[in-house]
């Protein structure tokens, strides 16, 4: 049955990927057609086709970036980035334990395991002939599940993945995985794109229109099946190790993810901007998990794992569900696999991860012991929200630099909602200037030597001072930043502190003598900027293909237009149906033979007939009319005789029905030679 369900599975996803083509290639196909009519028009109707560069220059972004985003279906997915293979001969007992484990769950051990710097853990196969054929299996570890999860816990975890193995999900996984992924791709270059200067005047919005509902419907279904994997691994894990060691498993890992995610985003990627990184990383990461309002909190996501900011497009379930069927499940007998010695034996590919999630900022940094590291962190925070402070007591009028005592100035004169309109614009800005004030005034006290600062694993930063160990500094701090009448009793402690309010407030590193830029204000995005990178790189280079093309394009139409009588490109009418005369002589529009000339006998009673120039010339002589006016004399007949035609032939042409009566003045719109009937000569001899 789990075969089957594998096949049905894996028919399904090669069938939704090849949805994916087909929408992207209809649309690029419109577009070709497109331009293909634009073009032909510039060669055969120049004069007709002024929106050419609109359709020329607006498809070819477009089309590049969903050109782009196809070619990304069937690239298979690299390791993490901070990823190192790790070798038998460097982790013999984890190595162990994976395949006797793999052994329990009837499967195939993975070929290869890296280790990487998350607090997760995954597997993927190198499935061929779009999951027919089976490849190599890669399973990848976080290092702090390692090192902090117990061994009963990390066994459910291995479990888990390659419970994924057993339920054959990787093989056609990968197909599905990288399709999501292709769209998601897709979508992020059409959508810059159209938000570009290539695409105000383009159809990037109409592909991303329609890519876009595709990906709505091969997201949600592709996460019905995905989700559902997910609850079939847990119950593999569960048989193996038991319903109870597996939920502890999920709600150890759910506490570390979130705790090691909070680490480097608010400690060790700000701190490493400003050029410095501890020693070894993950020893910093212990001492914060060793501090007891760490530990209380990792606790409290054990018990209440609660998963703020769940996207909808999550590939795994709600953890509480997850969770309610796991405990549902019948406890027995777990098989468990004893484990000889330590699982790595060699710490240096931990060291080589640590190397590699440090180099992904690409500029040099300085290694430092943790401590010094910690107390350089603390310091930095500070001083951020300190210059950020004075920044908003400035005075435009004036140069000097703003002091602690420019900031209890203003808020001593009651000036303490201008501060804070300048300060923040946060939801609650009267923290905010609390927590600034708490910043500078400890600055000012640790820049005069009479104070510190040391890390908080969880406010950031505190400060040590000796001369107030009661942290009586702290409540006038507070009291100042919301009421003007407390400021004077925050004058009072300064002075009794002996610091001098009016000296500038040192806004560098003491521990390294550099001065500290935007740390905490600025979020941690490794992959992001340099997938925005290439992106306006690409888009660059579109840009000069796209010029290109339409200067291409505008010599070729220069060349049609030369090539064409720009004389009279619009044929004009007389009336619907009717043509004007062209060019001719003075006296008719056309020239006759001599032979049909009229007799000179008629010369008495025919009065020569006045021939007006045509209006506008026309190149096709047999089309041509000419216009005879009707002067006192003139009739329907001798008309016709002078003209080489018949009564008829003007009556029908003059809309004149059986009627021969004329009136002097009248226009009468004479047919050619070649369109007459021809009878009229003989008719006058």
């Amino acid at each position: 049955m789990t075969a089957v369900l594998g096949w049905l599975r894996g028919l399904f996803a090669v069938g939704m990927l090849a949805g994916f083509y087909v929408v992207a290639f209809a649309l690029l196909a419109a577009d070709a057609a497109l331009v293909g009519l634009t073009l032909w028009g510039m060669v055969e109707m120049p004069s007709q086709t002024g929106n050419w560069s609109l359709a020329l220059g607006g498809s070819i972004p477009a089309a590049s970036a969903l050109l782009y985003g196809i070619a990304t279906v069937s690239r298979t997915e690299a390791p993490p980035p901070d990823a190192v293979l790790l070798r038998r001969a460097d982790a013999p007992g984890l190595w162990r334990l994976v395949e006797e484990l793999a052994g329990q769950l009837r499967t195939r051990p993975p070929s290869r395991i890296y280790l990487t710097a998350q607090a997760n853990a995954s597997v993927s196969e190198d499935a061929r002939l779009l999951g027919l054929s089976v490849g190599e299996r890669t399973m990848s570890l976080g290092v702090p599940l390692l090192r902090w999860l117990k061994p009963m816990e990390l066994r459910a975890v291995l479990c888990h993945e390659l419970g994924h193995y057993a339920g054959r999900h990787t093989r056609f996984g990968a197909i599905t995985y990288r399709g999501a992924a292709s769209l998601r791709s897709t979508l992020f270059r059409l959508r810059m794109t159209a938000r570009s200067d290539q695409g105000r005047v383009g159809y990037a919005w109409l592909y991303q229109a329609a890519i876009g509902a595709y990906a709505w419907v091969y997201l949600r279904l592709s996460l019905a099946v995905r989700r559902r994997q997910e609850l079939e691994a847990d119950a593999e894990a569960a048989s193996v190790v038991g319903p109870e060691v597996t939920a502890q498993a999920l709600r150890a890992v759910h506490a570390l993810g979130i705790t090691w995610a909070g680490f480097e985003s608010r400690y060790l990627r700000p701190v490493q901007r400003l050029g410095f990184v501890p020693e070894d990383v993950f020893e910093a990461f212990a001492a914060m998990v060793d501090d007891p309002p760490v530990r209380t909190r990792m606790a409290e996501l054990r018990a209440h794992p609660v998963e703020s900011g769940r996207s909808p497009l999550d590939s795994h379930p709600p953890l509480v569900r997850r969770l309610a069927l796991i405990e549902a499940r019948p406890a027995g007998p777990p098989r468990i696999v004893a484990e000889e010695g330590p699982l790595i034996a060699d710490t240096s590919p931990v060291t080589r991860v640590q190397r590699k999630m440090l180099g992904e900022a690409g500029h040099a940094v300085t290694a430092l012991p943790w401590t010094e590291w910690a107390d350089l962190a603390a310091e930095a925070f500070a001083i951020e929200l300190a210059s950020l402070l004075l920044d908003a007591a400035s005075d435009t009028r004036t140069t000097a630099r703003p002091t602690l005592a420019t900031v209890l100035g203003l808020l001593e004169r009651g000036e303490h909602t201008e501060l804070v309109r300048r300060l923040t614009d946060a939801p609650e800005p009267e923290e905010q200037l609390t927590e600034a004030l708490y910043a500078l005034t400890g600055q000012a006290l640790a820049g005069a030597g009479r104070a510190r600062w040391v890390l908080s694993w969880t406010q950031g930063y505190l400060l040590d001072c000796p001369r107030d160990p009661r942290g009586r500094l702290d409540d006038l701090v507070a009291a100042a930043a919301r009421d003007r009448t407390a400021v004077p009793a925050l004058r009072g402690e300064f002075a009794r502190l002996g610091l001098d309010i009016e000296a500038p407030v040192v806004l560098a590193l003491r521990t390294v003598a550099a001065p500290a830029g935007r740390t905490t204000a600025r979020r941690s995005t490794r992959s992001a900027p340099d997938l925005i990178t290439q992106e306006l790189a690409r888009q660059r280079t579109v840009a000069k293909v796209t010029m290109g093309a339409l200067v291409v394009a505008m010599v070729v139409w220069g060349i049609a237009l030369l090539g064409s009588d720009s004389s009279q490109p619009y044929p004009q009418t007389y009336r619907p149906g009717l043509e004007l005369p062209a060019t001719a002589s003075p006296y008719a529009p056309w020239s006759r033979s001599t032979h049909l000339q009229p007799e000179p006998s008629y010369a008495a009673s025919l009065p020569a007939p006045i021939i007006t120039r045509p209006l506008i010339p026309l190149p096709a002589p047999d089309l041509l009319l000419g216009i005879h006016h009707v002067v006192s004399g003139d009739t329907l007949s001798g008309i016709a005789c002078a003209y080489d035609t018949t009564v008829k032939d003007l009556q029908e042409l003059n809309d004149m029905g059986k009627s021969t009566g004329l009136a002097v003045g009248q226009t009468l719109l004479i047919p050619a030679q070649e369109k007459s009937s021809g009878n009229g000569a003989a008719g006058c001899r």
